[in-house]
């Protein structure tokens, strides 16, 4: 196990610029501070962690505290998440990138961990099922969308991506894309779209079993993999669309504004982004989540921050940052949109208790078994 570090960030993703990320996350947690001054001149001074963003250290006294953070998500995203708390409370972070439920389980009453920060639903599910979460205080819960929170208020949602259909319009017309997720399975789109069997995809298998049943879920994957190239990795789905290997591809939403912010803005791109115009599985939201660990010896600072995190002049407005820190994902506060993506407003995901993702092992042996996947 990798010795936790004071703001170590190495999870193996593609790096980018150090230079160009330092200055927007600068530039967000500048802005952060700004607004928390600004705030607190309109409405005088506020008791330590009682209200408004929830973070101790508002009243201006700064906290003495240290916070452990176990986490698998985008290292840069839990980089300014921490560095813009700490400007604001004082408080201090111990992160591991990379951590898994298992690891947790495995360290018991032992760990290190004060708080579990998920990219995907599944791992704090998961951490929920195993009882290992104290419940997140209503009022942080309420500070979030409906729909994407633990249903049994065992974590809280941060952040949020969407499934979607990447399309090349070189190769295939606005007009022409199929208009549900089981239509892309249809005989005129026979080696036209690309797919990978990432955690999203997943995801998606195991909200099917859990709505269609494995019988139905089976025939729509084998047609997928009848239909479709599996490109392996998200990555390669989104850069062989815009390289026009392929007319179309699903993947999730951020990574091809990721790409947009490298290449100079969207309009330098050539494909785009579709989503589904009726409820449809092809426009799945799933949330990022953050949840308290019941072994942790600072519960009361731990629940202050997830306050502060899902807060709409707090955490979210880092979640609503530049590409570099935040990787575009959505923030998931009520009319906080992000600056890359937008918001969260119009995408028509199915409503559903995302609980369902503690257990993926059906999801994950039908692919195997499918051959879809390498498990």
């Amino acid at each position: 196990m990798t010795s936790p570090t004071t703001h170590t960030f190495s999870n193996g993703r593609p790096r980018r610029a150090l230079v160009a990320r330092r200055s927007c996350l600068a530039a967000v947690v500048g802005a952060l501070v700004a607004t928390t001054a600004a705030c607190g001149s309109s409405t005088g001074s506020t008791p330590a962690g009682s209200s408004g963003s929830g973070a101790s250290g508002a009243s201006g006294a700064q906290s003495t505290a240290r916070l452990t953070v176990y986490t698998d998500q985008h290292a840069e995203l839990i980089q300014g998440l921490a560095k813009a708390y700490t400007a604001k409370t004082g408080v201090q972070f111990n992160i591991q990138n990379d951590a898994t439920p298992g690891q947790i389980q495995a360290e018991g009453s032992a760990s290190k961990a004060d708080l579990f920060l998920s990219e995907d639903p599944g791992p704090i599910a998961r951490l929920g099922k195993q009882g290992l979460l104290t419940p997140v205080d209503q009022s942080t819960l309420a500070q979030v969308r409906p729909g994407l929170n633990s249903a049994k208020g065992l974590w809280v949602a941060y952040a949020a991506r969407a499934r979607v259909l990447y399309y090349n319009p070189t190769k295939i017309k606005v007009d022409a894309l199929p208009q549900r997720l089981a239509d892309i399975t249809k005989p005129e789109y026979k080696g036209k779209f690309a797919w990978a069997p990432s955690g999203a995809f997943v995801a998606t298998t195991q909200y099917l079993i859990s709505t269609i049943g494995m019988a139905k879920t089976t025939t729509f994957l084998k047609a997928i993999k009848a239909n479709g190239v599996n490109e392996q990795k998200n990555g390669n789905v989104r850069d062989t669309v815009e390289a026009g290997t392929h007319a179309m591809g699903l993947s999730n939403h951020y990574y091809w504004w990721v790409l947009a912010g490298q290449k100079g803005g969207p309009d330098k791109l050539t494909s785009k982004i579709f989503h589904f115009p009726e409820t449809d599985p092809g426009n799945l939201i799933l949330s990022s989540g953050a949840g308290v660990l019941k072994s942790s010896k600072h519960v009361g600072e731990a629940q202050k921050f997830l306050a502060w995190l899902t807060a709409k002049d707090g955490g979210q407005q880092v979640v609503a940052g530049p590409a570099d820190v935040s990787e575009g994902q959505y923030p998931v506060a009520p009319g906080v949109a992000s600056s890359v993506a937008g918001s969260l407003d119009g995408i028509k995901s199915p409503k559903y208790d995302m609980d369902i993702f503690a257990n993926s092992s059906q999801a994950e042996d039908l692919l195997k078994q499918l051959g879809m996947s390498q498990g």
